[in-house]
């Protein structure tokens, strides 16, 4: 535990650089506060009618509160070092004791002949001793040192929270993104194992369409490879990546799918979660072509409202009569989308699955996703 500790209190420490930067601000404090102290003394004898001699009233004070700036560093030192915080508080006081009357001794001793310097044609400042500088301004210097102690602790808390605010935002930067990660991860075996089952269903009855729709699967996974690092793509790629899709479930059901994409060109370079229409196409196909002989129709839009970029897949199934697992969102697909939508955007999306009017007595989904309209630069279009 011993050893621990040093390296424990260096840590903490700013960079060289900005330990300069700080002693300088804090000797610029001590100078101000001279200044300070000047105007008022010469304010004093002003409005007491005694004559003001301001050159010597502010080279005096200046060295009196300059010589305190000498010691900033070791105030600094002496902060860091021994904190008066947490439950063995109290272990420091002693030692900041000890250090204030250093700093009071140390002071005053740098502080005495400087002052004999400037005055020395001043009978009563000219002949000034250590002890008569010492007990003239003790309690103003001991109090001094206190304060500038409670400066930079003040200043250590505010450092300290900052670096624990961005350690924390890093920290939760990287568990966001591996939690993203597995979100997405188990999206693309799960459309796999739906898209060999069809091809299993396929290689009896038709090998011709089975062996295409093998060579647009292998299309499929050079397409997720490429894009597995990225949380975000361009609109038009993840178009590109679901039209892919699209085809194997075109060689399924042949004419009794029928597939509509509108997506204008304002929005092609819009950013989205990748693989996000993947599986609310999969979702609208699956129950919008459950136990039907007809034919079924998905429509997929994209749409700029605003701000925002408003994604819709649509389907004329049977709606929530398919079962809670549609309406409610809890399928895999929806679950999974719901979850990396709130990871990426927090409060600003949303989904909704709506019930189509009008469509007749099989009723009709829509899944109807909402994002921040960002483009590759970051920023929103103008």
């Amino acid at each position: 535990m011993a050893t621990s500790s040093p390296q424990t209190a260096n840590s903490r420490l700013p960079a060289p650089s900005s330990r300069w930067r700080l002693w300088l601000l804090g000797y610029a404090i001590w100078a101000i506060i001279g200044l300070l102290a000047a105007a008022q003394r010469g304010a004093w004898a002003a409005y007491n009618g005694r004559p003001v001699e301001w050159l010597a009233t502010i080279w005096n004070s200046l060295a009196d509160w300059g010589t305190c700036g000498v010691f900033t560093p070791g105030i600094f030192w002496v902060v860091e070092r021994f904190p008066i915080r947490g439950r063995r508080w109290w272990s420091s006081v002693p030692v900041h004791f000890a250090a204030s009357i250093g700093f009071v001794l140390l002071k005053v001793s740098i502080y005495a002949p400087l002052l004999r310097f400037l005055n020395a044609e001043d009978p009563r400042l000219g002949h000034a001793t250590f002890l008569g500088v010492l007990s003239n301004g003790f309690f103003y210097d001991f109090l001094g040192y206190w304060a500038a102690a409670g400066v930079v602790h003040a200043f250590e808390y505010y450092r300290e929270s900052r670096e624990r605010e961005v350690e924390a935002a890093r920290l939760d930067g990287a568990l966001r993104a591996a939690e993203l990660e597995t979100l997405r991860a188990q999206l693309q075996p799960h459309f796999l194992f739906n898209t060999l089952q069809s091809i299993s269903t396929l290689l009896h009855r038709d090998p011709t369409a089975a062996d295409r729709m093998l060579a647009d699967l292998s299309d499929l996974l050079r397409a997720s490879l490429r894009h597995t690092a990225a949380q975000e793509v361009p609109l038009r790629d993840e178009l590109d990546f679901l039209e892919r899709y699209l085809s194997i479930m075109r060689v399924r059901f042949g004419d009794r799918l029928v597939i509509e994409v509108d997506a204008p060109p304002e929005v092609h370079e819009a950013m989205v979660p990748s693989l996000v229409l993947q599986p609310l196409a999969e979702n609208a196909i699956r129950h919008g072509m459950a136990d039907r002989a007809d034919r079924g129709r998905v429509a997929i839009r994209a749409q700029r409202e605003g701000e925002s970029l408003r994604l819709e897949v649509a389907d004329d199934g049977p709606g929530m009569s398919a079962g809670p697992t549609v309406g409610e969102g809890n399928g895999i697909g929806l679950a999974n989308t719901r979850e990396r939508l709130r990871r990426l955007y927090g409060a600003g999306c949303g989904l909704e699955t709506l019930v189509n009017p009008g469509v007749g007595a099989r009723g009709g989904l829509t899944v109807r996703l909402t994002i921040p309209l960002r483009f590759r630069a970051g920023g929103a279009t103008p």
